[in-house]
């Protein structure tokens, strides 16, 4: 295998060498020397930078992507956001089973890894072309992330295009909504384990929330500052005492607001019946595979999402 890979090294090496190149510090901490432009980027993570990139009009010619029950192929969020299926791009892995060969025969000139996903085989990938990590649950802000990723593979310009426009609807929704700086917590419970998963940040859900004025309860700054979530013991239920809780659910295994609900009454029986924003109706969910990419297209989503829930006007 590792005979193979140089020899695909030495055959991608041209196009690379013959491109300007610029030196970036990925998430990891390495620094990396990639296309100034790259015309051929293949993303080893569907649901985080396949988005972004795609969102961005990025030179995508290859994402890794996942298996459903029956069988088929599909990039998670990448269908749900925007209808995008391996009949436009062409697939260069499933998901935590790397094809190198085939990874290698889309010829790349630049890999987005996935830190936890795929470091450990950053060597074999940086024979194949360029590899940077990004790392969405580094405890950063979301769209910070997002705003890198936009410069390393050169879409900065589009990028602030896309983000003036959201910042102008987050003004208008802003005035609609008319809040006055209510406190939300995220979190999702975890009936196996018995404990609460607090969410530091959990992409355009927690983005949007903050942009629009919303104050994050103190817990979720318990969470450590590098990380983008934490789980902690049923007993902190009373520190839920939020005017929200927001929390995610995942249709195609037929979750819902009220299984999401079941779950934490496995975990901390009897909290209806004290916590501030169950009684108050303010207890939301919504769909992961729309609202955890840090994208514009999913903030539009949860921007929609609140003005319904929340009974704002029309633009």
């Amino acid at each position: 295998m590792r005979a193979l890979l140089f020899a695909i090294a030495a055959l991608c090496a041209l196009p690379v060498h013959a491109q300007q190149t610029r030196t970036i510090t990925d998430h990891s901490g390495a620094e990396v020397t990639i296309p100034a432009d790259p015309q051929r980027i293949v993303s080893l993570h569907d649901w985080s930078a396949t988005v972004m990139v795609h969102e961005l009009g990025g030179n995508l010619v290859g994402s890794s992507g996942r298996v459903d029950k029956n069988g088929n192929y599909y990039i998670r969020s990448g269908w749900e956001l925007y209808g995008l299926t391996f009949d436009q791009v062409a697939m260069a892995s499933v998901h935590g089973m790397l094809d190198m060969e085939r990874i290698a025969g889309l010829d790349p000139d630049l890999i987005i890894g996935n830190l936890g996903d795929t470091q450990a085989a950053r060597d074999q990938l940086s024979l194949i072309a360029p590899t940077v990590m990004f790392d969405p649950m580094n405890g950063r802000p979301p769209m910070d992330n997002y705003r890198e990723l936009a410069g390393w593979i050169g879409r900065a310009e589009r990028f602030d295009t896309l983000k003036a426009d959201y910042d102008a609807h987050i003004a208008e929704l802003r005035d609609a909504l008319a809040l006055e700086a209510p406190s939300y917590v995220a979190m999702t419970p975890n009936p196996e384990s018995g404990d609460l998963r607090i969410l530091r940040n959990y992409g355009a859900q927690t983005a949007v929330l903050e942009d629009l004025g919303f104050r994050r309860a103190p817990i979720m700054d318990e969470v450590p500052a590098a990380s983008q979530e934490a789980d902690f013991s049923a007993e902190v239920i009373g520190r839920l005492d939020a005017d929200f809780i927001f929390t995610t659910h995942i249709e195609d295994r037929g979750e819902s607001l009220e299984s999401v609900m079941a779950d934490l009454d496995a975990v901390a029986p009897g909290y209806r019946m004290f916590l501030p924003a169950v009684r108050q109706g303010r207890f939301v969910s919504m769909s992961r595979f729309h609202v955890y990419p840090t994208t514009f297209a999913a903030a539009g989503y949860v921007m929609d999402h609140l003005r319904e829930l929340m009974g704002a006007p029309a633009p």
